[in-house]
């Protein structure tokens, strides 16, 4: 896996699902979590049985040991653009 795959798919997502591009996306990753220790974390994973939660742009995002994404949109009534 690359080393900023999980970072990227995460922005990627999210991007996607405002219809911007990702550049256009007004916080930054970092801002919200280190992508780096993210995905040290992950590369890391002995057995894969952890779980990462945060929200990112009002979307709710999970990343497992296995380097599994799960970006949830916001609820109606919650405001995607919050960091």
């Amino acid at each position: 896996m690359d080393s900023d795959a999980i970072s990227v798919e995460i922005v990627q997502r999210i991007a996607a699902s405002e219809g911007v591009d990702p550049q256009d996306l007004d916080v930054p990753l970092y801002d919200v979590i280190d992508p780096d220790a993210l995905e040290t974390l992950v590369a890391g994973a002995r057995d894969g049985s952890f779980e990462v939660a945060f929200t990112y742009h009002g979307y709710d995002v999970v990343v497992d040991g296995e380097g599994t994404v799960s970006v949830n949109e916001p609820q109606p009534g919650e405001d995607a653009t919050d960091g």
